[in-house]
């Protein structure tokens, strides 16, 4: 008869390699765990960085005695364990004695030390919270000094004048077309940046497009361009980030490309059910500020937190932001935007985007930034949720795969807000 622990999984294992300029390292640690990149260094006294091998067809694990392997120790305790060797690559079953074997060469470390962190911590779950958890983290952080108020703590770069005219017109229920085409010429290479987009071939409008009048009336509309010219502008008071992962490609290609999926999800709604597709592609423009913010307000923490993502790939964000930061980029980007004073659904919808089972208020947006997400980076999405939205698991993905389509077009939208900002 098999005892319990026969009949209990194997334990998972991940392999990681780490570089430095002498020569390179290999990592095994369980994979529910996070690499601690610090204690490998303090093991080593060498400072390492992820190589990165999301790209790699290849098995990257490097064969036993060529290269110098750390692993804890507790791991030979396992009877069998199953190595994965890439971020998506299948579970190889192996037994701890074959393990030690292949990695007792004089060239490999055996350490009896911790290399992994177990992921215990969870962003709050209410944002009426999320300042007090933000300056209890910052406080960790011996650099910065801590002040009463979280906006007296971090030094946030002053909202664009054009977005606090768009915030403002946005309120006035009797604006119109001409009220903001006034606010949008104030700042040409918003203006420009408008009637570039209203002109890409994503959109296709027939003839050419001579204005922001011309882009609103014939191609985007009202809500469409204030929503966008907003993001755009927005995004403008932040430079973009110099020191991120290596394997995230362009913070503009991921707000975009977010942006129209979430605006494809909602044409694809129920009448009833829809939010303001305005507001919808605004917050699929601005999902991911919080990576912005924190890359110019922390950049010393952005870096280490980058690399840690590098090597944690196999983990979401918000759990290696949690063990890092001690908060989340969905929990900062929200504070930050509302404190700028933008319209509720945005901003909830953008800090609850994880959280598949909100039910608060403007949950139905913040449903449609999760399904987004999951269409785009291959996850699982949850039926319930779906449902909720009024769309089947083949209408979403109907919507990613035509949005993926026009990947080109987005491409060249992209390399023009890259091109104006510069």
């Amino acid at each position: 008869m098999e005892s319990s622990r026969d009949l209990q999984p194997n334990k998972k294992l991940r392999v990681v390699h780490l570089a430095d300029h002498t020569g390179r390292l290999q990592v095994i640690f369980p994979d529910s765990n996070m690499l601690d990149i610090a204690a490998v260094s303090r093991i080593t006294k060498r400072r390492f960085e992820p190589v990165t091998n999301y790209h790699s067809s290849g098995d990257p694990l490097i064969k036993p005695n060529s290269i110098t392997t750390i692993l804890e120790a507790n791991i030979l305790k396992e009877t069998s364990v199953s190595i994965r060797t890439k971020v998506n690559g299948l579970y190889r079953d192996t037994t701890s004695a074959e393990l030690e074997s292949m990695f007792s060469g004089p060239l490999n470390r055996f350490e009896n030390i911790s290399i992994s962190t177990q992921l215990i911590k969870q962003p709050v779950d209410n944002h009426e919270d999320d300042e007090e958890q933000i300056l209890q983290a910052l406080g960790r952080f011996q650099s910065i000094r801590l002040k009463q108020r979280l906006e007296e703590t971090l030094e946030i770069p002053p909202l664009p004048a054009s977005s606090h005219r768009i915030i403002r017109l946005s309120s006035d229920t009797k604006a119109g077309t001409d009220e903001l085409c006034d606010v949008i010429a104030l700042d040409p290479s918003l203006a420009a940046q408008v009637v570039s987009w209203a002109s890409s071939p994503y959109y296709g409008a027939p003839g050419a497009i001579e204005s922001v009048e011309d882009a609103i009336i014939r191609v985007l509309g009202f809500d469409m361009v204030m929503n966008l010219a907003l993001g755009l502008s927005m995004g403008n008071a932040f430079q973009a980030p110099e020191d991120g992962p290596r394997h995230y490609e362009d913070f503009w290609l991921d707000s975009v490309s977010n942006a129209v999926l979430v605006e494809s999800l909602v044409k694809a709604m129920p009448n009833k059910s829809r939010p303001k597709i305005g507001h919808a592609y605004l917050a699929g423009l601005l999902h991911n500020f919080g990576y912005l913010a924190i890359s110019t307000i922390l950049p010393p923490h952005f870096s280490i937190l980058s690399r840690y993502q590098e090597a944690n790939a196999h983990l979401s964000s918000e759990l290696i932001e949690m063990q890092i930061l001690h908060f989340t980029k969905e929990q900062l980007g929200s504070w930050l935007l509302r404190y700028w004073s933008l319209p509720d659904n945005i901003w909830t919808a953008i800090r609850y985007s994880k959280k598949p089972h909100y039910y608060g208020e403007h949950a139905i947006l913040a449903k449609l930034l999760y399904v987004s997400f999951q269409l785009r980076n291959e996850g699982i999405i949850e039926p319930s949720v779906l449902q909720e939205i009024g769309l089947t698991l083949e209408e979403a993905e109907a919507c990613r795969d035509a949005v993926y389509q026009k990947s080109p077009e987005l491409y060249k939208m992209v390399a023009l807000i890259n091109k104006m900002n510069a």
